[in-house]
Formats: structure tokens, sequence, C-alpha cells
């Protein structure tokens, strides 16, 4: 009898663990089911991730906005912006006549935007909360629609990229950076979108792939126009 009481408190706390890393594995998995879009509520943990030093490194950020060749005046919308990582430089690279919009479903996510434009003193730089399933952008809004580390996160994704081809100017286009199907950080592989699979559905949303760039380490880098407008 007294073994079975020094085996017990071992017991519990096995099952402690064990029930605790359940619990945090959820967590994990729904931060980034596709049914969630989103787990970013905590915004002051999720932007020291998304604004650390370290992700400069592998994400090359300046890198991808030269990749772009934005042009002064143009307008660029970046979809699932998180704290303005991207669309902040945007804003630099299309000078005062052009405008960078960034949305997120994340009301957090965009009063943190909107506190980064005002600090930074970039009237170009704008920030609202969009639904989930639909931008809401105007015809003709946008000369590039860009996605980082996105879209892994919506439902319905042709529809979705379909729905976004009315509001691009002529010659307007769609850039995806997104996490490759190896990549040692990220979202689970299972979640991950492969680049050929990227391709297909963007092709069956009514895109062809005009661009593609590869010095991104993890992610792929991506730009699609439309095949035809209706």
């Amino acid at each position: 009898m007294p073994q079975s009481r020094n085996i017990k408190p071992a017991l519990l706390a096995l099952i402690f663990s064990i029930a605790a890393l359940s619990v945090a594995a959820a967590a994990r998995a729904q931060e980034h089911a596709p049914s969630a879009h989103h787990g970013f509520s905590d915004v002051n943990h999720w932007a020291a991730v998304f604004e650390s030093p370290a992700r400069a490194k592998w994400q090359k950020p300046d890198e991808v906005v030269r990749a772009l060749d934005l042009k002064p005046g143009q307008t660029v919308v970046d979809i699932g912006a998180g704290t303005g990582y991207f669309t902040r430089r945007f804003a630099k690279a299309v000078g005062p006549s052009g405008s960078a919009i960034g949305l997120d479903i994340e009301p957090g996510m965009v009063e943190y935007m909107k506190n980064d434009s005002r600090k930074l003193g970039l009237r170009n730089y704008h920030a609202r909360v969009i639904k989930a399933d639909n931008p809401e952008l105007a015809p003709n809004a946008a000369d590039v629609i860009f996605f980082c580390d996105t879209l892994h996160h919506v439902a319905n994704r042709v529809a979705y990229l379909k729905g976004l081809i009315p509001a691009l100017k002529p010659n307007g286009r769609v850039a995806v950076v997104d996490f490759k199907k190896d990549a040692p950080i990220g979202p689970p592989a299972k979640m991950k979108i492969a680049r050929e699979q990227m391709i297909e559905q963007f092709s069956k949303a009514g895109y062809r792939l005009v661009r593609s760039h590869d010095f991104l380490p993890n992610q792929y880098f991506l730009e699609f126009e439309p095949t035809a407008r209706g």
C-alpha cells in the first residue's frame, strides 16, 4: 500500500501534463484552422511575433517590396495585414500620391495599424476591419492586392479570389507570399498550401501566373493577373 501512495502523485502529474499538452495543441490547431481564419486576438503577443527582428532575416520584406516594382501613386491593398508589417512599407513605396490599405478581420490589429500610421506620420497608410469571406473592395480599387501568409486561413479560396477580380484596376495584379510545404516554420504542414496547388486555385479563379520570385528561403512568392475581366 505505501507503494500505491507514492505512485498516485506521479500518475496525477502525468495526467495533468498530458491534458495541458492536449489543450496547447488544440489551441495551436485552432489558430491555423481555415475555418478560424485568424487566431490573433492577442494583439500584444502577435505584434511581438510579427515585428520580431528575427523575421526580417527570412521574410526579406524590403526585397519583397522592391520585387513588386511599385510606382508612385499606386494603390496597394494588403489583405490579412496584421500589424502592417508590409503595409507601412507599401505606403512609403507608393509615396504621398499613392495609398496602402491594410485589411484584417481582427479589430485589434486594425487599431494597431492606425496607431502605427499616426506614429510614422504616413497619411497614405490606412486600415480597416473586413469580413472573413469578403474584403468589400470597390471596383477598380487596387493596382496590387497582396497576401502574406494569409490565404491558408481563407475558406473557399477559389470563390474568394474570383471575387477580387473586379477590384483590380486595368493591369492590376494579385501577389502572394505563403509558406512552402516543407518550410520548417509557419502553420502545420497539413495547413500549408503547396505552390502548385496555389497556382491551380488561382487558375480556377480566373488568373494566370505572370511572375515568380525565388529569393525567399521558406516561402514562395507569386504574382497573378486575371485572364479576363467581366
